[in-house]
Parts: structure tokens; sequence; C-alpha cells
């Protein structure tokens, strides 16, 4: 089931993506909002709703937000593809690299990152974002995917001489608008394996990222155990799940994200999340 946030005419609203438009479950639901639906463990509830209902509104005829429009946490796994020789000449990493982004840093599906006007090196990265459900701490890696709410995609955008002006890639990792999540979230029982996705990036039609999650070297139930170690997760929070490759500084020449270029993130069954690139 495809779960989506949405606003039409000036109404922000939520509902369950369903051929080709959407059955609207603000006004059939006592939650004002898609994180509140899923806190309230209403999934089931949408699923059964949306079964005999047909469309309120058509996909072509509403403004995409965020899946969770108001995320109180998102984390970031960097490094965690063995495509990096560096990552492994050591024998790989012992602990996984765990950064925060604002949301501010973020685009929806069908609108524009910026390309910031104090450096050209605007890169991407496909990854596969999880969205938890329930608030957990000390969560056993066992028990982990039971606090999923399901899955969507995320451009982790950086800016990569940003990441090297000082000692920590907060600055790089945060320019406004510099990546992209969405289109919707996906529940959890859409996906039986975490490990047989594939993570495709094209820019411009062609191909830039080609990689399978069976690359991950620190595996989602591993990571929401470690991070629910040190913070409570809650309804609501997204982890980016790291990057398969093939990201434009990898390029020789880089091959950079400019201006006037269209990028377009698959991963199926999620779908696939299609950002234009504006200059600042």
């Amino acid at each position: 089931m495809k779960l989506i946030s949405y606003r039409h005419e000036g109404r922000e609203a939520y509902g369950v993506v369903k051929d080709g438009g959407i059955v609207d479950m603000t006004a059939r639901l006592d939650h004002p909002n898609l994180k509140h639906a899923i806190a309230g463990l209403s999934i089931n509830e949408m699923e059964k709703l949306a079964a005999g209902a047909d469309p309120d509104v058509g996909l072509d005829d509403i403004e995409y937000m965020f899946p969770i429009t108001s995320p109180e946490k998102i984390f970031c796994i960097g490094r965690n593809y063995r495509a990096y020789h560096e990552v492994l000449e050591d024998g790989g990493p012992k602990w996984p690299s765990i950064f925060p982004r604002f949301a501010s840093g973020f685009a929806p599906h069908g609108e524009a990152i910026i390309q910031p006007a104090v450096s050209e090196q605007l890169d991407y990265e496909g990854e596969i974002g999880v969205i938890i459900g329930k608030s957990g701490r000390h969560i056993p890696e066992e028990k982990a995917l039971d606090y999923v709410a399901g899955y969507t995609i995320i451009n982790e955008g950086s800016v990569r001489d940003w990441q090297t002006k000082g000692t920590q890639n907060c600055p790089g990792k945060n320019f406004h608008r510099s990546g992209a999540i969405g289109p919707w979230m996906v529940s959890r029982d859409e996906i039986d394996d975490l490990d047989a996705l594939q993570i495709k990036t094209s820019v411009g039609g062609e191909t830039r990222q080609d990689g399978g999650s069976d690359m991950m070297i620190f595996k989602i139930p591993f990571v929401i155990s470690h991070i629910s170690k040190f913070t409570w997760l809650e309804p609501g929070d997204m982890i980016a799940t790291g990057s398969p490759g093939g990201s434009a500084i990898e390029s020789n020449p880089p091959k950079w994200l400019k201006p006037g270029e269209e990028i377009s993130i698959n991963i199926d069954p999620i779908g696939t999340l299609t950002n234009p690139v504006e200059a600042e």
C-alpha cells in the first residue's frame, strides 16, 4: 500500500494511492496527518477503507509533500555500501557513520532541488529511507522491523566542497533543498526482502547509480537498533540507509548536478522520486 501526503487546492491532506489517484484519508480517519495516523496504528484501517473506495483526487492534480510532513528526526548512514574502496581497505568499519539532517535540506517529489550560489559541487545519493512507526528505545535487532511503518526514497544530496570546510560535514549535508524525499511511502508489508532492492539513479536519462541493497554493510535492523541505543525513535522519524556508489564525485571529472537537469531515483516496489535542478 502506498501512503501519501499532499496539498490540493490549498488544503493539506493524506491518503492511499490507488488507480492513478488518491483515496483521501483525512476525511475518513480521526488523525490530522499521516504521522499521527501511523502512530495510531491505523495502516490496516486505511487499507480496509481504501479497498472499498474510489479515488477522490488524481495524482496529476496535487502538490506532493514529504510522506511524513514534519519528521522530528532524520538520520543518515554514511559510506554504508561495499562499493566504496576506502570503506573496505582496512577490513570495513566497526560502527556505522551517523549524522543528522534537517527537513529543510530536502524538497518533495516534483519540486526543484537547489544548486547553491556558493558551490557548483551539488552531488546526489539515491537511498532507501526507513520510516519509523512506533516509539522505541534500546530496540533489539531481531525486533527492529516491528518498529518500521514503511519505506520511501531519499536523495541524500551533498554539497561536497562544504563537507571539507571544517572538521564536520554538517554544512555540506544540510544546504537548503539539496536533496529530496518521496514521492510517497510504501507500507512495510510491500517489501519482503530488504536485501533484494535495486537503487537506480539517472540524470537526464543517463544511468549514474545501479546497485543492490545486498551490498549494505550495516543492515537496516542493526541500524535501527543501534540508533535506539542513544536516542528515542519516534513515529515519523526517518533513516537514510546509504548509497550504492556512482555519485557525481566518483566520476572523472565529477558529474555535478547542473541547473536544468532532472534527476530520478527508482527503487521498486517503492516507486520513482524525480526532481528538476535549479540554481539558487
